[in-house]
């Protein structure tokens, strides 16, 4: 898999966890990139300060003297020790701050795994996560646009799992686990249902009967379609133009899940 191919080194501690877990066969692999020192930000702004520092200097030696008053050439110090501030300030912000681990996600034919250089390692099978969202953003002025990625896991206990764009190979790895986990997730949500349960989808719960929200409820025997467009989900009634409910999908906790259970139990009651 492409994500497969941004991991340059499987750490033998994810293997090993993955084993013990019996996670299976492992189907994807991304890690993160820590940011590097920016060099070509910070290296023109400390030769500009040298630039400006040395004639600024050697003025005020000759100032000096020649005259007895260095400060002659204040203004000149001053704006060379402007961009050398700048630098050693930042140096010093970089260099002070923790230091981001390099981390592994992975993801198997039974679960998920996330590793780092510090030694944690958290592993979870499909049955022991809660939800798994995707907030895909995408912002344009009009000219030019920018889209951000964001995939979270979050298992029933313990901390979420959360993959950005600075995990190469992110999108596809997130279709990957979000369809894998979907798979395994509608069985178990499919038959909570028949059992007269309630499955609920952050803002929003299904039953047998039909999807509810906030006191409003539309039965199945009403709905018409429900599907993602532009970035919302839109569950429609039949016979009116407009969505009866508009979602956004960016945020939505287990949306395959939920489109595949709505559309099977919406067919169910018009057949």
């Amino acid at each position: 898999m492409s994500s497969e191919r941004n991991a340059v080194r499987v750490p033998d501690a994810l293997r090993t966890a993955a084993r013990e877990h019996g996670l299976g066969a492992r189907r994807g692999l991304v890690r993160n990139e820590p940011k590097r020192f920016p060099w070509g930000g910070v290296l023109p702004v400390g030769v500009l300060g040298v630039f400006l520092g040395w004639p600024a200097l050697s003025y005020a030696i000759e100032d000096q003297r020649e005259q007895g008053a260095w400060y002659y050439s204040l203004p000149l110090l001053v704006l060379a020790a402007l961009p050398l501030g700048f630098v050693a300030y930042f140096l010093l912000v970089w260099f002070l701050r923790p230091r981001p681990p390099q981390v592994w996600v992975a993801w198997y034919e039974h679960g998920v795994l996330r590793h780092d250089d510090r030694g944690e390692t958290q592993a979870h099978t499909w049955d022991e996560i809660a939800s798994v969202t995707r907030h895909d953003v995408t912002v344009t002025n009009g000219v030019t646009s920018a889209a951000t990625h964001t995939l979270t896991v979050q298992p029933e206990h313990g901390a979420a799992i959360v993959v950005g764009d600075d995990f190469g190979g992110m999108v596809p790895f997130a279709e990957g686990l979000g369809d894998a986990f979907g798979h395994a997730r509608v069985p178990r949500d499919a038959a909570r249902l028949e059992a007269g349960g309630r499955v609920d989808f952050g803002v929003v719960a299904i039953d047998v009967d039909g999807i509810g929200q906030d006191g409003r409820r539309i039965g199945w025997r009403e709905v018409e379609r429900v599907e993602v467009k532009q970035g919302r989900v839109e569950i429609r009634r039949r016979g009116e133009r407009k969505p009866w409910m508009t979602l956004a999908a960016p945020g939505f906790p287990n949306l395959t899940v939920f489109l595949t259970l709505a559309e099977a139990l919406r067919r169910r009651h018009v057949s």
